[in-house]
Formats: C-alpha cells, sequence, structure tokens
C-alpha cells in the first residue's frame, strides 16, 4: 500500500488501509486531530498493526498528547519486534527511554533499503555530500605528515551504502571490504564492481568477526551518525587496526554543553556527538588523533550539517 513505512504491508482491509492514507495526509497537512480521531478507529479495529499504532504516535505528539503518544509509540515497539519503524527513536525523544537504546538495526536497515533506489542522485544532487572528498583530503593529509604513503592494503569500509565511498578510496587501496546492514544498498555496490568483498550486517559485529590486525584502513563516511555511544565500535576498530593503522569517519556535532553523554539524538534521527565524546572514546582505545577538523557535511532542509572530520591512528 503506498505511503506505508518501509518493510512494511496492506493490513488486508481495503477500509483500513484506506483510513490510513487519510490520517497520514490529514496529519502532513496539519490536521493533527482530524488524523488522531481517525488512527483511533483504525487501532481498534486491527489493534495488531503497527503502522496505524506509528502514525497515532506522531499525531498525538503533534496534537500535543505526549502521554498518550507515549502508549501508542510502547504499543508499536511491542508488535514492531525488529524495530523497523523506528518507535524507540521517539520514545527517547518523549524521555520514556535513554537515547542510547533507542537505536535499532532494523530501523536503519528498513530505511537504506527504502532509500537505495534514488540514494546516489539525492545526496549528490540535492544534499551536497561530500563526505568522501573531505575524508580523501584529510587522509592526504595526515599520510604527507606521517611522511607515509596514501596507500593502503587492506581497507574496511563500514556502511559502505551504494558505495561512494568505495568509490573514492578504491586508486588508494589493495583490498577493499564493506559492510551494510541494508541489502538494498549492498546489491547498488556490488553493481559498481568497486569492492573485493562485501558482507552484511551490524558494523560492530562485521568488525569483531575479522582477523586482529588485519586492515590499515578502515572508514565510515556518515555512518557514526546511527551510533549513540561509540566507544564499542571504537574497541572493535582497534582491535581490527594493524599498527600505525589509520580510522578515517565523519560525525554530525554538537556543542559540549548541550549533552550529559556525550551525544544527541536529533529531530532527523542522527546522533551528534561532542568533541569530548571522541577523544575520551579514541583515548580509551590507544587511538591517537591525528586529525580533527570542523566540516558540513552535507546539507538538509536548506541547511548545513555541521559535523568534524576525525582521523584517528592506531598507536600500537
Amino acid at each position: 500500500m503506498a505511503g506505508l513505512p518501509p518493510g512494511f504491508s496492506s493490513s488486508n482491509d481495503v477500509g483500513l488501509d484506506r483510513r490510513y492514507r487519510w490520517a497520514k495526509a490529514a496529519l502532513d497537512a496539519g490536521e493533527s486531530r482530524e488524523a488522531c480521531e481517525i488512527l483511533r478507529q483504525s487501532v481498534a479495529e486491527a489493534p495488531s498493526w503497527a503502522p496505524a499504532w506509528k502514525l497515532l504516535g506522531d499525531a498525538l505528539v503533534a496534537s500535543g498528547e505526549p502521554e498518550q503518544a507515549r502508549g501508542a509509540y510502547e504499543r508499536t515497539d511491542a508488535l514492531d519486534h525488529a524495530g523497523r519503524l523506528g518507535a524507540r527513536l521517539e520514545l527517547a525523544r518523549l524521555g520514556a527511554i535513554a537515547p542510547k537504546d533507542a537505536m535499532q538495526k532494523g530501523y536503519v536497515a528498513a530505511l537504506f533499503d527504502e532509500y537505495s533506489d534514488r540514494f546516489d542522485a539525492h545526496l549528490l544532487e540535492r544534499l551536497n555530500y561530500r563526505a568522501p572528498d573531505l575524508m580523501l583530503r584529510a587522509l592526504r593529509e595526515v599520510c604527507a605528515t606521517k611522511a607515509r604513503a596514501l596507500r593502503f592494503e587492506h581497507a574496511l569500509d563500514l556502511g559502505c551504502g551504494t558505495g561512494l565511498m568505495g568509490e573514492a578510496i578504491r586508486p588508494f587501496a589493495g583490498l577493499l571490504t564493506g559492510a551494510d546492514l541494508s541489502s538494498g544498498m549492498l546489491a547498488k555496490a556490488r553493481a559498481k564492481l568497486v569492492y573485493d568483498d562485501l558482507f552484511q550486517g551490524e558494523i560492530v559485529e562485521f568488525l569483531r568477526a575479522r582477523p586482529r590486525s588485519g586492515a590499515d584502513l578502515i572508514l565510515a563516511a556518515d555512518v557514526l551518525v546511527y551510533i549513540s555511544d561509540l566507544q564499542p565500535l571504537f574497541a572493535a576498530v582497534a582491535a581490527a587496526l594493524c599498527p600505525r593503522g589509520l580510522f578515517a569517519f565523519t560525525v554530525q556535532s554538537c556543542d559540549e554543553a548541550a549533552t550529559l553523554h556525550g551525544y544527541l539524538l536529533g529531530l532527523d534521527n542522527r546522533f551528534a556527538h561532542s568533541q569530548a565524546h571522541l577523544r575520551k572514546a579514541a583515548a580509551s582505545q590507544t587511538l591517537e588523533v591525528a586529525h580533527l577538523a570542523n566540516v558540513v557535511t552535507r546539507h538538509d532542509a536548506g541547511r548545513d550539517v555541521q559535523g568534524f572530520m576525525v582521523v584517528l591512528a592506531s598507536a600500537r
């Protein structure tokens, strides 16, 4: 049914499907109370249909009813076991759960499966996406400072997506391995013939399964925005990097004073990280900060998205 979130199908009731479309249109038009009325009727008739509960939660938030919205999102979370609808992100914003528990693999995979067919065009033509260029420039600077060639025997591209970062680093890598949660994105990457190998899975689990000290470059372009606390990832990176290996990544940035934990969940369902959190997580794993610069990684909703371009070096 058109208008449903990725990964979800019709309610198998034509009338309920029609009501869902009406409610979504009403909410998009700013008629949140009308949407609530329609959706309350829908969930009463189809109490196990998760998308209707999620949309009801959205409509209740827009109507200024956060407590009732919390109940709708909790019901969504109970029905949507894979977390594809992102109800926990909304619960975190309402203060019902901790931000570190908000992001689920199912949400990220569903988001990018649905996005895969238009991903490259949207990022490059509309969002002015620049992470691969920024990362390649930073790697050039670090390699020049360290008097080493811009050449890597084995590079790992975390959250490789359709292969935009892979295309940028390919001339400088012997072996290039990519990993991503989304099967749709991996299909696009595979078709480009950029990678020597591709794996589907969560990136920390992927790194933990790699040979210890097996990579001299690890990349994560616009990927860490889907991770809250970066310390577990940095630990897996440190184990996978060989001595003098490099880890290059971009993140969205937030002010130190704006967060107690070192990261914030934004309205865009992405995490922003403080510089202090990055430095603390790196130091805990004996990763040296070789490069850290304020950058604009892309545009969104007509504004620059502020972030950090970071290169860490293994101090082993």
